[in-house]
């Protein structure tokens, strides 16, 4: 028997089973991959309608859309183009793209024509064959191949910080915020943003950052000085960084951790700052003193208020107020060979010499206080105190507050001076003054007085007719001539009771009389001639 060949026939339907399964394959290969997304809601997505894009480009459609089980989230399923296949994996995302409206910018404004769609970033892909995801419900701020550096801020405050607040080098967007959170103290906040390449290669680990938001005024000899990043964080705020030192240090990696400063001030003040604490008690009242407050040396800011606390004394019922200050010692230099700072500063001498802190008044309007040093000789000595690791330096009494004692002392004088005393001492006064008054008055009004008068004027006519009349100058001559003999008799009756020896009670006494009998006469003689040079002086009297 011969071997049986295979009909020519069969080879038609065995080519075209391996037609169809190449056809098969082939549209397997280019309908791409079926996946499932799971969202809050479907506004706006519509099944055949909604487009998946990457870059703007579309990789996909969206099929159908249904409800989980419990009817809490929908499942939009989509087919996406076979050459997305080998970059979906574990980080990739998927979110709907709508118009959204924000202080900063515009997005995706197109959307209010075309529709909204479906956005997705693949993420580091790698193939690993999952097709179930979960949607968000924000766009996020990165993806994954922006080239760029994260880093991470600490803060006591949020500002009015959001995600996608901008951050600002030098006035230039180079980043933004991309996620912040409350650490577990419940005290402060850690914010993570990332710097765009290549600007991410100007933080260094001495960076400084501070909060841009808003306006910073300064008040200065110059006038008024208003800085901003821009009009955006003048609205939501922003971040700002620079390198303020002139070592910033080596360049920071991925993920530092920095201090977020409230003000470019602050920033740069703990950036060049050695700073040195102290503790000050004050007495009297602090109303306008608060953290941050200036600190001055003669007028000369040197560091800044840190805390202001109170503190009861129970055993002497009192209050005082604590005040902890921090001072820049590089404010200070130090005139004085190799010496630099506060470092080689006696703070017992400065003390010695009269330096004290006192409270003074750094703003008439506001009534903000401030804390001065000075130096006051007449101030009461005073030793340095060592209290928790702190020096406590002395304090003076602010100028309103001496003034207070001062006017407290007046006062206790004035009350100690016996006013009711003195008023009934003045109302007796008042009542010997009306009785003198009324005396005059009778005097004036009395007939006597008019004869008085006329008696004197008489006297006075005959004075001056004395003194007018040629009979003064023998007069006084006679006077001379009297004076000469009584000085003659006088010597003889010296010599008379010498007679009778020193010890003499006689003796004695003849001495004194002869003693004011000299002077008498001497007297005369210069009356006389006084008289004859000046006659008028017999009305007027002598002239002084």
């Amino acid at each position: 028997m011969g071997k049986k060949r295979l009909s020519v026939i069969w080879l038609i339907p065995i080519l075209a089973l391996l037609m169809g399964g190449w056809l098969t394959f082939r549209h397997l290969e280019e309908e791409g991959t079926v996946v499932t997304i799971v969202f809050d809601s479907a506004e706006g997505i519509a099944a055949g309608k909604t487009e998946i894009r990457y870059r703007d480009v579309s990789v996909g459609m969206v099929e159908d859309i249904s409800f989980s089980d419990d009817l809490s989230r929908v499942i939009v399923t989509a087919t996406l183009n076979r050459e997305m296949r080998d970059h979906l994996g574990e980080d990739t995302r998927f979110w709907v793209v709508r118009a959204r409206l924000s202080v900063n910018e515009i997005q995706a404004l197109g959307t209010l024509l075309s529709g909204v769609y479906i956005g997705m970033d693949p993420g580091e892909g790698g193939g690993s064959g999952r097709t179930a995801f979960e949607g968000l419900e924000n766009p996020p701020v990165l993806l994954a191949d922006d080239q760029g550096s994260r880093f991470v801020l600490h803060s006591d405050s949020l500002y009015s910080y959001d995600i996608g607040v901008p951050v600002y080098y030098r006035h230039m967007q180079v980043g933004e915020i991309i996620d912040y959170r409350l650490e577990d103290n419940g005290q402060s906040f850690t914010i993570e943003l990332f710097v765009k390449a290549p600007f991410d290669k100007l933080v260094h680990d001495n960076t400084a950052f501070w909060n841009a938001g808003g306006l910073d005024v300064k008040l200065g000899a110059d006038g008024v000085e208003v800085d901003s990043q821009s009009l955006v964080s003048i609205l939501i705020g922003g971040v700002a960084f620079d390198n303020i030192e002139q070592s910033p240090g080596e360049q920071a990696t991925s993920g530092s951790e920095f201090t977020l400063h409230a003000r470019r001030a602050d920033a740069v003040v703990a950036s060049r700052a050695e700073l040195r604490e102290y503790r000050l008690y004050f007495d009297g009242s602090a109303r306008g003193l608060n953290v941050d407050a200036p600190v001055t040396l003669r007028g000369i800011t040197v560091g800044r208020v840190t805390d202001v606390a109170l503190e009861y004394h129970k055993k002497l019922a009192s209050f005082r107020i604590p005040v902890m200050v921090e001072v820049d010692s590089k404010k200070i230099r130090v005139v004085e060979e190799g010496a630099t700072g506060l470092d080689t500063m006696d703070d017992q001498l400065l003390v010695d010499f009269g330096m004290r802190a006192q409270l003074r008044s750094g703003n008439l309007v506001t009534g903000q206080l401030l804390v001065d040093f000075d130096f006051y000789p007449d101030a009461e000595p005073a030793e340095l105190l060592f209290e928790d690791g702190y020096t406590v330096l002395p304090t003076v009494p602010s100028p309103l507050d001496a003034l207070k004692q001062s006017l407290i002392g007046f006062l206790d004088r004035v009350n100690e001076i016996p006013i009711e005393r003195m008023i009934s001492n003045l109302d007796q006064v008042l009542v010997e003054v009306r009785e003198l008054v009324a005396s005059a008055n009778a005097l004036v009004e009395s007939a006597d007085l008019a004869a008085t008068l006329e008696k004197i004027n008489g006297l006075v006519s005959d004075a001056d007719a004395l003194v007018n009349s040629a009979d003064l100058g023998s007069t006084l001559a006679s006077v001379r001539e009297a004076t000469g003999r009584l000085e003659s008799a006088m010597g003889q009756a010296e010599t008379m009771f010498a007679a009778y020896g020193e010890d003499s009670a006689l003796y004695q006494q003849a001495v004194k009389m002869l003693e004011e009998l000299s002077l008498a006469t001497r007297s005369l003689r210069q009356m006389a001639d006084y008289i004859e040079r000046h006659p008028e002086a017999l009305l007027k009297g002598k002239t002084r």
